[in-house]
């Protein structure tokens, strides 16, 4: 994998959607001399905040997963990831620096590791991430967004497919890919169902990752 130095692209968005019924603000940044070209398998290794809840995490992780299916990457499934780091022993707090996730992709075979983190979660809602290369632990790509609070919210944006499959589609909305949520995105069951994101907040959570996910430079 052919490593870029140092020089960082900055991109800035700022989407109206639902004609004009929310706005998210993201703005990122990537290594413009790295070869994402080379990128094709990709893990994201852990999401922190979105107030600790498990549930939650899963769903934006399997969130992510689409949105770099659709982009052309190959995420891994984060029950394989489970997996690995159950049998490593590798704890999450562990995958959430740079070094430990280039750590666990390395473990996993990735090209590169993501780790998210939602620490506002609530009626508003921020959102970042990072690409992490796993050779060097380099930050390649990242970016960070906000999407605040409404009333009402539509269902052109995302309709609610419940189930556990986690499985996220994209649709056409005012020229942007939406997202339509699965209802637990990423093995939502039993006693977690009642800690997971409320509709709301799943589609607070969608817009910011078909959003950071757009910023994000195509493997090709």
């Amino acid at each position: 994998m052919r490593k870029g130095m140092a020089v960082m692209g900055t991109v800035g968005a700022s989407a109206l959607f639902l004609a004009g019924c929310a706005t998210t603000d993201v703005s990122g940044q990537s290594d413009q001399n790295y070869d994402f070209s080379s990128v094709e398998r990709v893990a994201v290794v852990a999401v922190e905040g979105a107030d600790g809840s498990e549930a939650a995490q899963n769903q934006v992780a399997g969130m992510f997963n689409e949105s770099l299916l659709r982009k052309g990457y190959s995420p891994v499934e984060r029950s394989q990831i489970r997996e690995v780091m159950d049998e490593q022993d590798f704890q999450h707090d562990d995958a959430t620096t740079t070094s430990g996730a280039a750590e666990l992709g390395r473990i996993l075979n990735v090209d590169t590791a993501i780790v998210v983190n939602v620490p506002q979660y609530g009626d508003s809602m921020s959102m970042s991430a990072q690409m992490i290369d796993v050779d060097d632990g380099a930050v390649v790509w990242s970016a960070s967004g906000s999407a605040a609070s409404r009333e009402g919210l539509s269902r052109r944006f995302g309709q609610l497919l419940g189930g556990a499959s986690g499985a996220v589609a994209g649709s056409e909305v005012d020229g942007t890919m939406g997202a339509v949520i699965g209802g637990a995105s990423g093995a939502v069951v039993g006693d977690m169902a009642g800690e997971a994101m409320t509709p709301e907040q799943q589609e607070q959570a969608a817009e910011l990752v078909v959003e950071l996910s757009d910023n994000m430079p195509d493997p090709h």
